[in-house]
């Protein structure tokens, strides 16, 4: 398999650019939602003990234990929000990555292919220049003057199909 061309390179180095700096992100976000939650465990916990404290009775103690148990589903619920966020971010960054990758490839062939096309037509109007040539000829030199031509304009006709397909392989 050919390397790949210049563009196709760059295409896929931002691709990976890309996943790296998304997942950077979610990572990110992740270490911030489980700090968060911690944070607010840990401030449920001191205000439960403190509250257990001093509470005078069996009900107030059941009230405290409630309200702890709210807050940590709070704090549980804040990180999940945070990480279903990051969740979404990094997944259309990512898909971001993908479709500009994808997107270079198929331009990068359709200009392969158009390159060919215009080879195939520049060989047919040489053809039929040549031919034309051939039958104005008078003479051996004229002759093998039209045919050097000919194999120059195909030459030069492959030259530029070949400098356009590596360009953009």
């Amino acid at each position: 398999m050919e390397g790949k061309s210049k563009a196709e390179q760059q295409a896929l180095d931002a691709q990976q650019k890309g996943h790296t700096e998304a997942k950077k992100v979610s990572d990110e976000a992740w270490d911030r939602a489980y700090k968060a939650y911690k944070e607010g465990k840990k401030q449920a916990d001191i205000v439960y003990k403190e509250a257990k404290k001093m509470a005078v009775d069996k009900e107030a103690k059941k009230e405290a234990g409630k309200a702890h148990k709210k807050a940590i589903e709070q704090a549980k619920k804040l990180r999940d929000a945070i990480l279903a966020e990051a969740t979404v971010v990094f997944r259309c960054s990512y898909d971001q990555a993908d479709a500009d990758y994808l997107e270079t490839q198929i331009k990068s062939r359709m200009a392969i292919k158009d390159a060919d096309e215009t080879y195939k037509e520049a060989e047919k109007q040489a053809d039929v220049v040549h031919k034309e040539a051939k039958k104005r000829a008078v003479d051996k030199q004229a002759k093998k003057e039209a045919n050097e031509a000919y194999k120059k304009a195909i030459e030069q006709a492959k030259q530029v199909r070949d400098e356009a397909r590596h360009k953009l392989r």
